[in-house]
């Protein structure tokens, strides 16, 4: 051939292609071929850099010429589509980035899509060169056996485009291999389509699936390890097997290390058997052909049943992108057990066989490493509405597990406007609906179907719910009697976080809660911490807003159903917002507890997140009561002893501010109130004033959106002395003044008190 042979047509697409081929300086010459099939061709000489001594010779040991003949095909669409490029015919074929049954051989020259790649060149000129570039890298590499980069890993035989499909978790099929070879064999379904007599990877095409549940070759009466429905639309579906096959050792005792790259060119059983002999998988291959003929004896089944083999090699390097060294090469072969059979295969060795792709099966792995989540701990999801069933499928697709699931209630047409689920699970227990579909990603989450405000107070459900094998427990259902339900619940010795997630606002707020360790601060806490802290935000005029903070519509005429209303878009965005910092979260110990507030603005998705960490809130047991506790953020302890501590002559005080839950036997204090100009100090005695005191107590309960109230009043004491009579006095005053709960809190240089006096009965 002459090398600098030059031959083109300006004015055809093939002639412009190769004058930009040519710009090229590994394209040494070419010329515009005949069309075949009415597409344009091109032939590129290209040089090929190589060693001296391969040089000299013309070729390279793995096979490779110094000027190799490339032929260039331009597809129907061009220039939407790019151009194909093929090898010479008797171009060798154990190489990596050999697209699979190409003939001539055609080099992948791309990682990624060739036609994507290609198009992101604004000028088709630009595109033509690099995709020229990209074969003389190639070329370059291929003479010198160096497709395959050690450091990199093992490239994998390329078995994409293949029609027929084996679904199995590979990281499952990768550890049944051992040093001594060996085999087994899985459950598996299957579905097929097409001519029942035609050729898979041509006139039909199948896809298997199998959870790695291993089975024995034994059949008998009412066994349905393999089976056949009726076709229906060209489509048969049934149960069939997956052989998993790995290799023998070496005869020196070694593990068998297969260091050769190979084409796939299996088309026939008998190229299969050679193909395990090659490996060292051949006694496993025979071994599970002959149980699985014997397993046939006696028993007819007229449809071509698919079966799926899978060869285990052990390669020198670890796979690229994977730990294993364990490469799996998946194949398909029909067995068809008609009444005159001699064999389950008809053709014996001349039998088709299909080498197929490999679909990871869906695996919490899987998604573990494709969104790039780390291991976790399974979660409770309590509450499975629009905002529970959206955390629960983020958490899914992170590859995280859910142990359980509970909602009360049904799915209903109103909510398939932001439900995670579809029309088709309308009527269905919520629960129970998502549970369902997280089957489909392995997830087996027990279902509670009861009332969480009742239940939790039941210890036999509370330990079903708040298991201890749980990393985190996530209350998505906005309810009061739900938190303070699982706040009674989770004592100290309750291992897992809780997580409180809820949108307000129509949805242009959110907040997270996550409590501390030991559940201290709790989400009642934590929410009472919110109210007096968001301020003057974004998120706490969204919050407090009296006509969108907890706006609600009606969604049934009668029913008196009510709900908030909210676009899917913008539930699924703050949603989505929360299960990061979820996840977050629970990737950093827990030593305080955390509100994440967000907030979008108007008329733009833009939103901003703050977080805010709350140490654990001191308590102090309530005198006077039968078993009542002050709980105090550590933000209002530290200014009650400062102000104390500026005031070491004379007794001082002032209002608390907070909130009160009587079924929890608790009063919250979240905020204060300076005393009145009025209030009188002296040594042994502090008298609050009255001057402003109403107002400032009104003032400060409309700030919260009138959530926070007057919950009593503070003092302190010069000496570390506990209540004296004057203060259980005050303390009757105050019942007699206030709405109870009031408590009194001393101050004492060292400690804290608190007394309430409770009303005699008329």
């Amino acid at each position: 051939m002459d090398a600098q042979m030059v031959a083109y047509d300006e004015a055809s697409a093939a002639g412009h292609v190769l004058r930009v081929a040519l710009q090229h300086s590994e394209c040494v010459g070419g010329e515009v071929l005949e069309r075949e099939h009415d597409r344009e061709r091109v032939r590129l000489d290209m040089n090929v850099e190589m060693p001296l001594d391969a040089k000299a010779d013309g070729v390279s040991s793995s096979g490779v010429r110094t000027c190799e003949p490339v032929v260039l095909k331009l597809p129907a669409n061009w220039p939407w589509q790019s151009p194909r490029f093929y090898l010479r015919e008797d171009f060798p074929r154990n190489f990596p980035h050999l697209m699979p049954f190409s003939t001539p051989p055609r080099p992948c020259l791309i990682d990624g899509d060739q036609d994507e790649f290609f198009l992101q060149f604004g000028l088709v000129d630009y595109g033509v060169f690099h995709l020229v570039d990209q074969l003389a890298v190639w070329l370059r590499k291929a003479a010198i056996n160096g497709l395959i980069d050690p450091d990199q890993g093992w490239e994998p035989m390329l078995r994409h485009g293949y029609r027929d499909i084996v679904e199995f978790d590979a990281e499952r099929a990768r550890s049944l291999v051992d040093q001594k070879g060996g085999w087994t064999v899985w459950k598996a379904k299957y579905y097929r389509r097409g001519d029942p007599s035609g050729r898979l990877g041509l006139d039909a095409e199948a896809w298997l699936t199998s959870d790695g549940e291993r089975t024995p070759l034994k059949k008998s009466e009412g066994d349905d390890t393999f089976s056949a429905s009726p076709m229906l639309g060209g489509i048969r579906t049934g149960n069939t097997v997956v052989a998993i096959i790995w290799p023998d050792k070496n005869p020196d005792g070694s593990a068998r290390v297969h260091s050769n790259y190979m084409p796939e060119d299996v088309e026939t059983l008998g190229q299969l058997r050679a193909r395990a002999e090659e490996v060292g998988c051949a006694r496993g291959l025979n071994a599970f052909l002959s149980n699985l003929e014997r397993s046939f004896d006696g028993f007819v089944l007229a449809a071509p049943i698919p079966i799926a083999v899978i060869l285990c090699i052990r390669r020198p390097v670890h796979l690229i992108g994977t730990e294993s060294d364990i490469e799996l090469l998946p194949y398909i072969v029909e067995i068809r057990a008609g009444s005159r059979r001699q064999s389950l295969f008809a053709q014996g060795d001349d039998e088709p066989t299909s080498p197929t792709a490999h679909y990871q099966q869906i695996s919490a792995p899987l998604m573990r490493s494709l969104s790039g989540s780390p291991e976790r701990s399974p979660l409770v999801m309590l509450g499975c509405g629009s905002v529970g069933s959206k955390l629960a499928l983020h958490a899914a697709r992170s590859g995280q597990d859910i142990m359980l699931v509970s909602d009360q209630s049904s799915l209903r047409p109103h909510n398939m406007a932001r439900h995670a689920l579809g029309p088709s699970h309308v009527t269905q227990n919520k629960a129970e609906a998502l549970a369902a579909e997280l089957a489909g990603f392995g997830l087996r989450p027990e279902k509670h179907k009861g009332d969480l405000g009742i239940d939790l107070h039941d210890p036999k459900f509370a330990k079903v719910l708040l298991p201890k094998q749980a990393g985190a427990i996530i209350n998505s259902t906005a309810s009061l009697s739900v938190r303070e339900a699982l706040v009674a619940a989770a004592t100290s010795h309750h291992r897992p976080r809780l997580f409180e997630a809820a949108l307000f606002g129509r949805g242009r707020g959110a907040y997270l809660l996550a409590d501390g360790p030991r559940h201290n601060p709790n989400h009642t806490d934590l929410m009472a911490e919110m109210y007096a802290t968001i301020g003057d935000t974004r998120a706490g005029k969204l919050l407090f807003d009296p006509d969108e903070g907890l706006a609600e519509i009606r969604i049934g005429q009668g029913c008196g159903s009510l709900t908030m209303q909210i676009s899917d878009a913008r539930l699924s965005a703050m949603t989505a917002s929360l299960a990061l910092e979820i996840d977050d979260l629970l990737t950093v110990p827990n030593t305080h507890g955390i509100i994440v507030t967000g907030a979008m603005g108007d008329g733009t998705p833009d939103t901003s997140w703050a977080r805010q960490r709350v140490p654990p809130f001191e308590t102090v047991a309530i005198a006077g009561t039968d078993g009542w506790e002050l709980r105090i953020s550590k933000r209002v302890a530290n200014r009650i002893r400062a102000e104390a501590e500026s005031h070491l002559k004379v007794e001082t005080g002032g209002v608390m501010i907070g909130c009160t839950s009587a079924r929890l036997k608790v009063v919250t204090v979240v905020d204060l109130l300076e005393a009145p100009p009025d209030s009188q100090r002296s040594s042994d005695l502090f008298v609050l004033g009255t001057q402003g005191l109403h107002a400032a107590i009104e003032a400060r309960h409309e700030l919260s959106g009138r959530t926070l109230f007057d919950v009593g009043t503070w003092h302190s004491h010069l000496q570390d002395d506990g209540p004296s009579g004057t203060d259980w006095n005050t303390a009757a005053e105050l019942a007699a003044e206030r709405t109870p709960p009031s408590i009194l809190l001393i101050v004492t240089p060292r400690r804290f008190h608190a007394l309430m006096h409770t009303k005699e009965p008329d």
